[in-house]
C-alpha cells in the first residue's frame, strides 16, 4: 500500500512539474516558476524504481508541458490546414507525446547518473538539461521552441547572461534552484551542507543579478554614432484575405501607401512583414518595379518578404526577403529553417495526410546563405519560425549584421499564445547578438527590441499600424557570437563522462 501511494505521489509530482514549466511561458508568463519547475520532476526521478520509471516521469512531465503550451497547433491544422478538427487534435496530441520524449531522455540520464548524498554530482543535472535542449534544437528537424531561458526574458538583469554562452548556459543556471530543492528533499544531508550549498548559490545569484544590472544599464546607453529610423509595417491582413485573389491589388496598394507614409514620416528603412502580398517578387514585374522606384525616389531601403522563384528551376519555391536600395534589388535572403508540415513535409510519402496543411506545402526549398543584406545598414534577416534558432542570428551577426530584422506572419495563431511565445524567443536573439531587433508582423505582434531584450515599442495582434524605431547600428561581438554553442557541446561531453563514471562505480560496487 505504501509503495502504491509513493508511486502515485511521484506520478502527481511529474504532472505538477509539467504544469509549472508551462505556466512560466506565455500566456501565463509567470517567469519565476522556471527556477523551480523541475524540482518536483527531479524528486520523482531520483525516488523512482529504475530507469524505465524515470523515463516515464520525464516523458509525462514534458508531455503535460507541451499540451499546455502549444494547443494553438489545433487551430493551425484544422482552421487553416484544411484538416478535420479531430485530426488536428490528434496531431497536436501526437506532437506533445513526441516532444515529451526529450523529457524522458532527461529522466533516464538523471537516473543513470546515480546521484547521492554529495551535492557536487548533482551539478551534472543542469548540464543534462542543457544537453537535452540542444538535442531538441536539431534532432528530427529540430524544435527549439520555448527553451527554458525564454521564460525569464522579462527579468532584464538576469537574462543578460544569455550573451555569454547562449540560451543553453542560461537554461542550466535556471535549473540549479530546482536541483537544490530536489537534493534537499531526497537526501538526508547535514544542516551545514545545506546552508553551504544554498549560500553558495545565493552568492552566484547575487553576482549574476548584479553584473546583469550593470550590463543592462551600460548596453542601453545611446552611443555617439549615427541614428537610423526604421518603419515596421503591420497591415493587419488575415490569412483569408491573402488567399482571396480578389484582394490582391487592394493589399498591394495598402502596403504601398503605408510605405509612402513611412517615408514621409522620415523613415530610412521600411520593413514589410513575411509574404504580405500574395504575389511573387521575382515573377511580378510591376510589384518589383514599384518597390525599386520607391527606394530610389524616397531614398529608403525597403525589405519585402515574398515568395521567390528561379526560371532555371521552375518547380522550386523559396520563402525570401528582398532588399531594394537606390532603385535596385540588391540582395535577397532565403529562409534556412523551414516549418515542418507548414513549408515542407518530412517523410512526405509516409505522412500523406499532411500534404493538405497549407497552400504550397512541401514545395519550399531550404535556403543556404546566412549572410546579411547590405544596404544603408547590414541587416541580419530571420523569417518567421527560424528566429527561434539562436544559431541563425548568430551567424548573421558573425558575418557583419549591425541590426537584426525578423519578418513574420503570425495570423495563423490569432487568439492563441503562439504570437507572444514567438516574440519572447525573438527577444533572446537581441541579447545574444547585442543588436537592436526590428520585428514586422502581418497581424502582430510587431516589436522594436533593444539589445538588452526590452520591448521599446509593440503593436498588439489585430491592429493596423506602423512602429517607428530609432536605433543605432552596432558592431560589438558578444562571447556567444564569437564562440557559439561551446557550452552545449561541453554539457554533452561532461554528462557522457558522468554516465560512464556512474556505470563503472555501480559495476565496482556489485
Amino acid at each position: 500500500m505504501r509503495s502504491s501511494r509513493s508511486r502515485l505521489l511521484r506520478f502527481l509530482l511529474s504532472i505538477l512539474s509539467g504544469a509549472l514549466f508551462a505556466f512560466a511561458f506565455p500566456t501565463y508568463t509567470i517567469g519565476w516558476l522556471a527556477f523551480f519547475a523541475l524540482a518536483p520532476l527531479l524528486i520523482a526521478i531520483v525516488q523512482s524504481n529504475g530507469a524505465w520509471e524515470a523515463f516515464f516521469h520525464g516523458w509525462l512531465a514534458q508531455t503535460v508541458s507541451w499540451l499546455l503550451m502549444v494547443p494553438w497547433v489545433i487551430r493551425v491544422m484544422s482552421h487553416y490546414g484544411g484538416l478535420p478538427y479531430v485530426t488536428g487534435v490528434l496531431i497536436f496530441i501526437a506532437m506533445s507525446l513526441y516532444l515529451g520524449l526529450f523529457g524522458a531522455l532527461f529522466g533516464v540520464v538523471v537516473k543513470k547518473l546515480r546521484l547521492g548524498l554529495r551535492f557536487l554530482p548533482w551539478l551534472l543535472v543542469p548540464l543534462a538539461w542543457a544537453a537535452v535542449e540542444y538535442a531538441r534544437t536539431y534532432l528530427f528537424t529540430g524544435f527549439p521552441w520555448n527553451l527554458i531561458a525564454t521564460a525569464i526574458v522579462d527579468y532584464t538583469s538576469l537574462i543578460q547572461i544569455d550573451r555569454f554562452a547562449g540560451p543553453y548556459f542560461t537554461g542550466a543556471l535556471i535549473v540549479v534552484p530546482s536541483v537544490i530543492v530536489a537534493w534537499w528533499a531526497t537526501q538526508r544531508t547535514a544542516h551545514i551542507a545545506r546552508v553551504l550549498v544554498a549560500g553558495s548559490f545565493g552568492i552566484v545569484l547575487l553576482a549574476w543579478w548584479g553584473t546583469g544590472l550593470v550590463a543592462a544599464k551600460l548596453i542601453s546607453r545611446p552611443g555617439a554614432g549615427e541614428t537610423f529610423t526604421a518603419a515596421l509595417l503591420q497591415p493587419n491582413i488575415s490569412q483569408e484575405m491573402r488567399w482571396n485573389e480578389a484582394n490582391v491589388l487592394q493589399l498591394y496598394e495598402r502596403m504601398l501607401n503605408m510605405t509612402v507614409a513611412a517615408a514621409a514620416h522620415g523613415a530610412q528603412v521600411v520593413i514589410w512583414p513575411e509574404s504580405t502580398v500574395p504575389l511573387s517578387y521575382t515573377d511580378t514585374t510591376f510589384f518589383r518595379a514599384s518597390i525599386e522606384d520607391l527606394s530610389a525616389s524616397r531614398h529608403i531601403d525597403v525589405i519585402v518578404g515574398s515568395v521567390a522563384t528561379d526560371p532555371a528551376r521552375p518547380t522550386l519555391l523559396w520563402n525570401s526577403a528582398f532588399l531594394a536600395s537606390g532603385g535596385k534589388t540588391i540582395g535577397h535572403y532565403d529562409k534556412i529553417r523551414l516549418v515542418p508540415f507548414g513549408e515542407y513535409v518530412p517523410l512526405r510519402k509516409m505522412l500523406f495526410f499532411a500534404q493538405k496543411l497549407v497552400h504550397a506545402v512541401g514545395e519550399f526549398t531550404f535556403g543556404t546563405n546566412d549572410f546579411p543584406l547590405a544596404g544603408k545598414l547590414a541587416y541580419g534577416p530571420a523569417i518567421c519560425y527560424e528566429i527561434v534558432y539562436p544559431q541563425i542570428t548568430r551567424a548573421q551577426t558573425l558575418h557583419g549584421a549591425t541590426v537584426l530584422v525578423t519578418i513574420t506572419n503570425d495570423a495563423w495563431y490569432d487568439g492563441t499564445a503562439a504570437p507572444a511565445q514567438h516574440l519572447w524567443q525573438a527577444r533572446l536573439r537581441a541579447i545574444e547578438d547585442d543588436r537592436y531587433l526590428l520585428r514586422a508582423a502581418t497581424t502582430g505582434i510587431s516589436a522594436f527590441v533593444d539589445p538588452t531584450g526590452r520591448l521599446l515599442q509593440t503593436l498588439p495582434m489585430g491592429r493596423e499600424g506602423t512602429i517607428y524605431a530609432t536605433f543605432q547600428a552596432r558592431n560589438t561581438i558578444t562571447p556567444y557570437v564569437r564562440f557559439g554553442d561551446w557550452f552545449a557541446w561541453m554539457s554533452v561531453v561532461v554528462v557522457l563522462i558522468g554516465l560512464i563514471y556512474a556505470r563503472r562505480n555501480a559495476d565496482r560496487n556489485h
